[in-house]
């Protein structure tokens, strides 16, 4: 019994911190559980001083919860019906992304997983992809949180300058929606820049966001692959081959609508209280020997691509 009661404070922890977390996404649609849950057991982790009696309870989270999640996540990649053109416009700025970050962490001399992990949440879906990827590619924690939180910076930045840049170049109203849609790293990050530039903007720039969600069944053989994970001849995890089979199941049938919204609340609830715990294993003088280069590699991809789609659809239109 007592060994029982050593995992009790630090899933306590993890479970409290992913409540508080999930309650303030609710008071603004730019917080982001995920990110608030890791951020929150970082610096509360590093300012306990009896780390011990949290340990056993802190490894138990991770291997229950983010698996848990994970697998639920699946329940929420719907692929809206979109016009082939709309498609592989979505799907050439997710991989101009993605392979941007891959070049630009090897020139600042990043390890492989933490650039496969930027590659992943800037490409796709933020904390989301990072959650979802971390644990399969075997990335250390601090990788997992320097991943985050420069992802997380990044995609503030974005919601506060994209209706600036709306405005400075007098984009229409497609033009924005596909900027925002395609280029913000998180879904709560696409809603504010979009509704603050419009009310119609927001159904769209979601809409396309939701295509570049789906993108997440490729990036996770993409980014197994480019760990060299396939190396060790690592079967797929139980919670992955749940997560395929949701992803069917709800895109070809109904029965699971009416409950859709309540596992992807469920889902979030999961992956904030396993990034909780990764959060508070966390050493910060690890984060600080990266320095800015995680910060620098995904803002130089970002721009570039930034860069790149306002110069073609001027091409385009002339």
């Amino acid at each position: 019994m007592k060994k029982s009661n050593n995992f009790l404070p630090g899933i306590f922890f993890s479970l409290i911190i992913a409540f508080f977390s999930s309650y303030l996404s609710t008071v603004h649609a730019s917080f982001d559980p995920l990110v608030i849950s890791i951020i929150s057991g970082m610096f509360i982790g590093n300012l306990i001083a009896d780390e011990v009696m949290f340990q056993k309870g802190i490894d138990a989270s991770i291997k229950i919860f983010m698996p848990a999640g994970i697998a639920l996540y699946g329940t929420q990649l719907v692929i809206a019906e979109f016009h082939w053109g709309t498609f592989f416009s979505i799907f050439a700025v997710f991989a101009g992304l993605f392979s941007l970050v891959l070049i630009f962490s090897k020139v600042f001399g990043l390890n492989r997983n933490l650039s496969v992990l930027l590659a992943a949440g800037l490409s796709v879906c933020g904390a989301s992809a990072i959650a979802v990827i971390s644990p399969l590619i075997g990335a250390k924690k601090e990788d997992t949180s320097i991943s985050i939180l420069s992802v997380m910076m990044l995609g503030l930045a974005g919601m506060l300058f994209y209706p600036l840049i709306f405005d400075v170049f007098a984009l229409t109203k497609d033009e924005f929606n596909f900027f925002a849609g395609t280029t913000l790293p998180m879904l709560g990050q696409v809603k504010v820049a979009a509704s603050s530039v419009c009310p119609e903007c927001l159904a769209a720039a979601v809409q396309i966001k939701l295509i570049r969600i789906s993108f997440l069944i490729f990036v996770i053989t993409l980014s197994i692959f480019l760990s060299g994970k396939e190396e060790k001849k690592v079967k797929a995890p139980w919670f992955i081959l749940v997560f395929i089979f949701l992803v069917v199941f709800c895109n070809m049938t109904s029965v699971l609508k009416p409950v859709i919204g309540s596992l992807g609340k469920l889902s979030s609830f999961f992956l904030s209280a396993g990034l909780a715990a990764i959060g508070f294993s966390v050493d910060f003088d690890a984060i600080v020997k990266k320095g800015l280069a995680p910060l620098s590699v995904i803002f130089s991809s970002w721009l570039i691509v930034l860069f790149s789609i306002y110069l073609i659809r001027n091409i385009l239109h002339v």
